[in-house]
């Protein structure tokens, strides 16, 4: 009796604070808001031990649950996702600034976790074209000089580098 006790006495102190309310706010607007306000707790009071009695484990935080989760795993994607173009981009201008253009570079991470991992690097060297200042053209020497700006950078440090020449 006392799980019953307890809700009959919710039940009544939500009453009493509804009736109060409405004594001290002044007619208009407001004093119909808080009627509604007050109804609708009333209701929730009256309503939420149903589902026990009825011997379900109801959750009602699964419905005031509005999808965080979601958002937060939208926004850690988003923010990988705008770290690994904005380290593309910075390697692709060093690698001109070294006189190689046409050099594509594709990191593949997980992007997913809030710490993102790199697993590897891809370098497609294809259509690579020699700038005037670089003094050679060796593949070779193209290969070491893009291996040594990817290392430059904290988060590629380790990270295995695969070139596609043909």
């Amino acid at each position: 009796m006392n799980g019953f006790s307890a809700w009959l006495l919710s039940i009544a102190c939500v009453v009493v604070l509804s009736v109060l309310a409405e004594f001290v706010l002044p007619e208009g607007q407001i004093n119909k808001y808080t009627k509604v306000i007050f109804s609708f707790i009333i209701l929730l009071v009256i309503i939420m031990p149903l589902p026990s009695l009825f011997g379900k484990n109801f959750n009602f935080d699964k419905f005031l649950d509005f999808g965080d989760s979601q958002i937060q795993q939208d926004y850690i994607y988003q923010v990988n996702i705008d770290k690994l173009d904005a380290l593309s981009d910075d390697i692709m201008k060093e690698i001109k600034t070294n006189g190689l253009e046409n050099v594509k570079i594709s990191i593949n991470a997980d992007v997913l976790t809030e710490n993102m991992e790199i697993f590897d690097i891809f370098v497609d060297l294809r259509e690579i074209e020699y700038a005037d200042n670089f003094k050679s053209k060796d593949i070779v020497k193209a290969k070491l000089i893009i291996s040594d700006i990817i290392s430059t950078h904290e988060l590629l440090k380790g990270v295995p580098v695969e070139f596609k020449e043909v």
